[in-house]
């Protein structure tokens, strides 16, 4: 068996090398892409009702909700005062939805053989951790958002649920059974490669 030789320090540095690595330990192959990009119309429709119970979800317990008392960056309009006046209709939980519903919809439709991809999910990571990665909002001073990795993970967790069953509910004559089982294990794979992309911010391995 070959034994391929990883440098612990170039993955820590180099975006690239890291997603070589990750994309190799999992497999990810053309073919996940290939048919993430095929469920992709069927499972699209499901992205707005999934945010909306993310945030739902988010604001089932004080310590998730209370990120949003905060001001994210690019925004603007009114903030609540208390944590009782911030609801699901507030006007940041509305902007927010809509940077997520991007995310999510770039998930199943980015090409993954284009390192900008990577370099978008990695900045998503960092952007998360209290340090901006576009140097447009330090120039401005605009605040990015501080979220424990703790709940990062979580909801990715919960994302992958709502993922894997929207796709396995897909009617048979858009879905083969035997692609499902392909397209679940290949979201499964993406979303741990995010996942990586957002703990390497917060643990520096």
């Amino acid at each position: 068996m070959f034994t391929q030789e990883v440098d612990p320090l170039l993955i820590k540095t180099s975006l690239e090398d890291r997603i070589a690595y990750l994309t190799d330990f999992l497999n990810f192959t053309s073919r996940d892409a290939e048919i993430i990009s095929k469920i992709a119309p069927s499972v699209n429709d499901a992205i707005p009702s999934m945010v909306d119970g993310m945030y739902a979800k988010l604001f089932e317990f004080d310590i998730t909700k209370k990120v949003f008392m905060n001001r994210n960056q690019g925004f603007d309009g009114p903030l609540p005062h208390t944590l009782e006046e911030l609801t699901l209709d507030s006007a940041q939980i509305v902007f927010r939805k809509v940077f997520m519903k991007a995310w999510a919809r770039r998930v199943l439709t980015a090409d993954y053989s284009n390192g900008k991809t990577w370099a978008y999910m990695d900045k998503v990571g960092v952007m998360h951790t209290g340090a901006s990665p576009f140097k447009h909002q330090r120039t401005m001073g605009i605040a990015p958002l501080n979220v424990p990795y703790r709940d990062i993970a979580l909801t990715l967790g919960w994302i992958q649920t709502v993922l894997h069953s929207a796709i396995l509910q897909l009617p048979e004559s858009a879905c083969p059974a035997t692609e499902k089982v392909e397209a679940v294990a290949a979201i499964n794979k993406v979303l741990w490669i995010q996942n990586d992309l957002f703990s390497r911010h917060y643990i520096g391995d």
